[in-house]
């Protein structure tokens, strides 16, 4: 679960909370995602309703108020936020570095799959 790139974005904890919550059909309480997190380690219910609480404030989940407690939903797709991060990179990038950012970028195109090559050109086609 945590191998993911974006996990290099959000905490090591906000990045399983937030899988728990994208692969949930439905809100969410603090209480049901603890359950899901102790299956792998030992974690407070206070620690997960602070990461749950700060991943709200930074508009990754929705919270609302459910008798004393809130329920936790997606603000975002997990697609959705990849696209968002992913922008954010690349405009970062290549406001800092300029030219030789595009330039090493697209040497790395050299080494992607044929197939990521024709989904990558289809998406700038699309895009212009």
């Amino acid at each position: 679960m945590i191998g993911n790139d974006y996990g290099k974005i959000l905490g090591t904890l906000e990045t399983e909370v937030m899988e728990i919550i994208w692969q949930s059909e439905k809100s969410m309480s603090v209480s049901e995602v603890v359950i899901l997190l102790k299956k792998k380690r030992e974690i407070a219910n206070t620690t997960v309703m602070t990461i749950m609480m700060r991943l709200a404030e930074k508009g990754l989940l929705k919270r609302t108020p459910s008798g004393k407690a809130y329920l936790y939903k997606p603000a975002l797709s997990k697609d959705s936020f990849l696209a968002r991060v992913s922008k954010q990179i690349i405009k970062n990038l290549v406001s800092s570095f300029g030219d030789t950012a595009i330039a090493h970028f697209s040497e790395e195109l050299e080494n992607i799959p044929d197939d990521k090559k024709q989904k990558l050109l289809k998406l700038i086609n699309e895009n212009k």
